[in-house]
């Protein structure tokens, strides 16, 4: 059987699991690494490539791998596999570094790996949001014809267009990179406003409360406190707000929802489809199941030309 090994690079974990060219998870489970992303770089390394192997000598029968995927935020430039992140508090050390090469060669010392990977065998690197994006067709495959946009909400807001099962990254009607989080809103950027951060400054200044993080508020929402409800009421409506232009100028037929505060969607449904009442009838909501599993099975689409 012939596979791909893929990480889901974090700044506070690291998700890995081993990927069938059929689009499966060959790993019993999806792995749960810390990060040690604020680490030296030779340290950081050694954890990427110790990462591998075990994801690799976990396979319960022999299987060749055709390439790694690794999901990194940005900034990065992920056709040359550079690290450009830098006084972000995570992964400064893989600064400028060629992640491909030096990962690469140090794998190379590892004889079973190495008897197991195609001769061409490569490393490819991908914004996380984009992999999550075409891990979400493969699970879907309804999102894989017309213009589907991705959003992952969780420290950040991640994002992606996909059309016909392709991200576009460069054209009119998208924002240089398929990125949002940093397009002016409420006077500062998207990403201040829809994200964790975002719910918790908005529940402080409706309510002067401050809680330790969104999970605190969701659950007070779900036992009905008023303060917590109107707070996802807000949120769901600015969020509708952030989102609109982009929903008008690109089209789509469907939003797709993930990451952590995806969970508590209930809460801010209403919000947002107030905001979004001028959309199309044919316009949908879908939510992810499982972000991390999307993330790791969009690595299998960075390979689909050496299938």
């Amino acid at each position: 059987m012939n596979g791909f090994i893929a990480l889901d690079v974090g700044g506070t974990s690291i998700k890995a699991g081993v990927i069938s060219e059929a689009g499966h998870l060959i790993s019993s489970k999806i792995s749960h690494y810390p990060s040690q992303s604020n680490e030296d770089l030779g340290t950081i390394l050694d954890h990427f490539t110790s990462i591998i192997i075990d994801e690799f000598k976990k396979i319960p029968f022999p299987i060749t791998i055709k390439g790694i995927g690794m999901a990194f935020p940005g900034p990065f430039d992920y056709e040359k596999g550079i690290s450009l992140m830098q006084n972000i508090n995570k992964y400064d050390a893989l600064y400028g570094i060629d992640l491909r090469q030096t990962l690469m060669l140090k794998l190379s010392h590892h004889e079973a790996f190495i008897s197991q990977t195609t001769p061409h065998y490569t490393i490819r690197f991908e914004n996380d949001a984009s992999l999550y994006a075409l891990g979400e067709t493969v699970l879907d495959e309804s999102l894989m014809s017309g213009k589907v946009l991705c959003l992952c909400i969780g420290t950040g807001l991640g994002s992606a267009f996909l059309e016909d099962g392709k991200l576009i990254t460069s054209r009119e009607d998208v924002p240089p990179n398929g990125w949002v989080y940093d397009t002016p809103f409420l006077g500062s950027i998207i990403d201040d406003h829809i994200s964790a951060r975002g719910i918790l400054s908005l529940h402080e200044k409706l309510h002067g409360i401050q809680m330790p993080d969104v999970k605190s508020i969701a659950d007070s929402a779900l036992q009905g406190n008023l303060y917590a409800l109107t707070t996802f009421e807000y949120f769901g409506k600015r969020f509708g707000e952030a989102i609109n232009d982009f929903l008008e100028t690109f089209n789509p037929h469907t939003l797709v929802i993930g990451g952590q505060i995806a969970k508590s969607y209930t809460l801010f449904e209403s919000g947002l489809k107030a905001s979004l009442a001028t959309s199309p009838p044919s316009f949908h909501i879908k939510l992810s199941t499982d972000s991390s599993l999307s993330t790791l099975l969009g690595v299998k689409q960075l390979f689909l030309d050496t299938l």
